[in-house]
């Protein structure tokens, strides 16, 4: 349902010749001056959804690592399309049932989250209301003029490539993960990078992203795929390679290059750039999972969906 409204938005709207890229990739381009472009993410989370932080559950979460997420999200839209993050609008609201001294905590938070990942806090506002916490942040970033790296260049014959082990990342992950915006940069300055995306909704899900702006379609390897621990660890009705490719909130990148770049790629790479070849981009649309034996099995783009018409959460 998510992204059928976001097509039906897009849709709906005419062209605007003076923005470079709007609707339907990790971030807006926005034209600046004739060195560079803004790139504009913004993103809600949600206590019950994203978090949690009633303190009456044994899972609850600190607003140290709440507010930290909240700001490393979006910077991982910043990551990628190669781009730089520069300053944060933070807009809140907060429950009229906390006391100042939580609402002090969160501020603080957040300005450790900003000094962590060396950005400005630039703005933003706050509100307060008779339900959860609510956080939204906006980044604004930079990118070499046409440089940023898209959703829609991904090119048959290309190999598929993530930036490191997936699935299980509600064991803890989907709080403390770093986003790779060095790693995206790198990638931006030193390859020829036809698409990116961040791991956001799970490997099968963002993966179709690529494939339906490309308009092409993939082989995924099963044995290349990069499983983390802690789906691994998970014990329940799923497969640990189930997790990797359908668990939401890694974070992690995902791209296509030519077969010569990722070989350059791998003479040149520096030691925080984990490189793991997962599959390739063929002419036929849609994606195939190849198993040990070699057969191909069609999947859709699984993955975490927002939903309406019924209750919701991740954690």
């Amino acid at each position: 349902m998510e992204f059928e409204l976001i097509e039906r938005l897009k849709s709906a709207l005419p062209h605007d010749s003076q923005l470079p890229l709007g609707i339907g990739d990790d971030c807006a381009i926005l034209a600046e001056d004739a060195r560079s472009e803004q790139l504009v993410t913004t993103d809600m989370l949600l206590d019950g959804i994203h978090f949690i932080y009633d303190t009456d559950k044994e899972n609850a979460q600190s607003l140290e690592l709440i507010a930290r997420k909240s700001i490393a999200v979006s910077l991982s839209d910043i990551a990628a399309m190669g781009g730089k993050p520069q300053t944060a609008f933070l807009s809140l609201a907060i429950p009229r049932s906390w006391d100042a001294d939580q609402a002090n905590e969160l501020f603080d938070s957040f300005a450790k989250a900003a000094r962590e990942f060396q950005i400005t806090l630039a703005g933003g506002d706050t509100t307060s209301w008779n339900h959860l916490l609510a956080i939204n942040v906006t980044v604004v970033g930079k990118v070499p003029k046409s440089k940023a790296i898209r959703r829609s260049g991904a090119q048959a014959g290309d190999f598929i490539c993530v930036s490191g082990p997936l699935g299980g990342s509600l064991s803890g992950k989907h709080l403390t993960f770093t986003p790779r915006v060095q790693q995206g940069q790198w990638l931006r300055e030193h390859c020829t990078i036809h698409a990116m995306i961040d791991i956001s909704d799970g490997l099968l899900a963002d993966l179709g992203h690529i494939l339906q702006q490309s308009e092409v379609g993939a082989e995924i390897v099963a044995e290349q795929i990069p499983i983390s621990k802690q789906a691994d660890e998970i014990s329940d009705n799923k497969s640990p390679l189930e997790h990797a490719l359908t668990d939401g909130e890694d974070f992690e990148l995902l791209w296509t290059m030519s077969k010569s770049e990722y070989e350059k790629l791998m003479q040149q790479k520096e030691g925080f750039i984990e490189v793991h070849h997962i599959g390739n981009i063929t002419k036929e649309k849609g994606c195939f999972l190849v198993d040990q034996q070699g057969h191909k099995k069609r999947r859709g783009d699984e993955g975490y969906v927002h939903q309406l018409g019924e209750e919701e959460s991740l954690l």
